[in-house]
């Protein structure tokens, strides 16, 4: 077995590809849905904190995954391709490898932010660095939530330094309603801590959690590994958590499974077409819960034609908004924060008005979603209403081509690419590659359906 030194395998191997999008009447074809991009993550961590030889099959590789890829590597851990579709994971030494130099994180949130929370396990702590300190991301409120457990650590517009001084484990609170990824993180790590006079670590949430099935996400894989914590859900969507201290991940074989929030971009550019689409997604397990299978209700509810098999794992999506014309409807985006971009891109089409509200987290993502996509939206020729956390989509006839610009928002970018399919004029985007980050086949999906785009430097 050779240790796998370069992972990142990008659809588009230069960072100056560009895209022009045409008008396209119609979609047909079948695509096997992308491996999930929270599962990957959380996947790849559990194995590197389990003793022993753990199996990741069919995980996405790409983008932000790579990035906690590197990084658990460069702290000992050993990630090697065994074939296709499947990496060995082990972590030989009881401990993970002291690193003095800084740990790159990109603009990768899961990353930086669950490295914050791994560093009270490396002797010294860790240095970590990336564009997400330069945009100001959200990191402060866990931070200073590891300051109960024991840690210090200094922050500047460029890097984190973060060091468990002693094994303390007082009560952790923290806010719920800024990302999920605080409590994930926290609850991922904090099973294996030590603490002096202590056997449990306490964890409550002050505000209401937003983006809760990624939560459920992160509890399912824990439980897979071996790791068990006591949830306690309060009337208000406050949360309080029970984890024993010093217990053993368990090295594991898991399977990752296909990504709702991805093919949520497909479903989408069916159902907007104008002329009669049929496209059949596989690798779709219903049982997981993933909280952006909402789509698909929510989508129902406006007006589309779907059908889920889900012993077969598949969904058939019949596209023609003439035949099946949508109705706006008000859609709660708090615990669905990635559908936001492409359920604004639907709501152009729909009848009335479509209302995206509960949705303030958004402005804390790799981009300020709700800012970019009312901006990007009004450039087509969409009449919207933004509100600090809410963003309203008027039905708009005739939608204009334009030059988009996704602000290195991966999510954005292909919301508007579908958006762009059913434009009056050709439509342009640069940097096209940041579509990496969750869906590398993105483009070469879209093109198999019959999707009018090009290419180009």
């Amino acid at each position: 077995m050779v240790r796998l030194l370069l992972i990142n395998l990008p659809l588009i191997k230069t960072n100056t590809m560009n895209i022009n999008i045409a008008p396209t009447l119609r979609l047909g074809g079948n695509i096997r849905a992308p491996s999930s991009k929270s599962y990957s993550h959380r996947a790849f961590i559990a194995a590197a904190l389990s003793k022993g030889v753990s199996i990741v099959k069919n995980p996405l590789i790409s983008g932000d995954v790579v990035v906690t890829i590197n990084t658990l590597q460069k702290l000992g851990v050993k990630v090697v391709k065994k074939d296709e579709n499947e990496y060995i994971v082990v972590r030989e030494s009881d401990f993970f490898q002291p690193q003095q130099e800084e740990l790159d994180c990109k603009n990768s949130g899961t990353t930086i932010r669950f490295l914050s929370v791994l560093s009270l396990l490396v002797e010294e702590g860790l240095n970590l660095s990336g564009e997400f300190l330069e945009k100001n991301r959200p990191i402060i409120p866990l931070l200073e939530a590891l300051t109960k457990l024991g840690a210090k650590y200094r922050i500047s517009k460029n890097l984190i330094n973060i060091k468990r001084v002693n094994k303390s484990c007082e009560m952790v609170q923290i806010a719920g309603n800024i990302s999920s990824q605080f409590i994930s993180a926290l609850l991922m790590i904090c099973p294996l801590l030590k603490c002096k006079k202590k056997c449990f670590i306490h964890i409550k949430t002050t505000t209401p959690l937003v983006s809760y099935p990624y939560i459920q996400i992160t509890k399912e894989i824990m439980n897979t590994f071996g790791i068990n914590i006591q949830e306690i859900l309060q009337p208000d969507n406050t949360a309080y958590y029970i984890i024993e201290c010093a217990q053993t991940y368990r090295s594991q074989t898991y399977d990752i499974p296909g990504d709702f929030s991805s093919i949520a971009f497909l479903i989408a550019a069916a159902v907007l077409t104008k002329q009669d689409s049929k496209i059949t997604i596989q690798n779709l397990n219903f049982q997981k819960p993933q909280g952006d299978k909402e789509l698909l209700n929510i989508i129902k509810e406006m007006g589309a034609k779907i059908e889920i098999n889900k012993s077969m794992q598949q969904l058939t999506v019949y596209g023609n908004i003439n035949k099946n014309p949508l109705t706006g409807i008000d859609i709660d985006c708090q615990n669905i924060p990635d559908l936001f971009p492409i359920l604004s891109v639907i709501g152009i089409f729909a009848k009335g008005k479509t209302r995206l509200y509960n949705a303030s987290h958004l402005r804390y993502k790799e981009s300020d979603r709700i800012a970019i996509v009312s901006r990007e939206l009004q450039k087509l020729g969409v009449k919207v209403k933004e509100e600090a956390d809410a963003l309203t989509v008027y039905h708009c006839e005739n939608l204009n081509g334009s030059y988009i610009n996704h602000e290195n928002d991966h999510r954005i970018a292909m919301s508007l690419i579908i958006a762009c399919l059913f434009a009056n004029s050709e439509s342009k985007m640069s940097n096209i590659e940041i579509i990496n980050d969750s869906y590398p086949d993105f483009l070469t999906h879209l093109k198999e359906l019959g999707a009018n785009i090009e290419l180009y430097k």
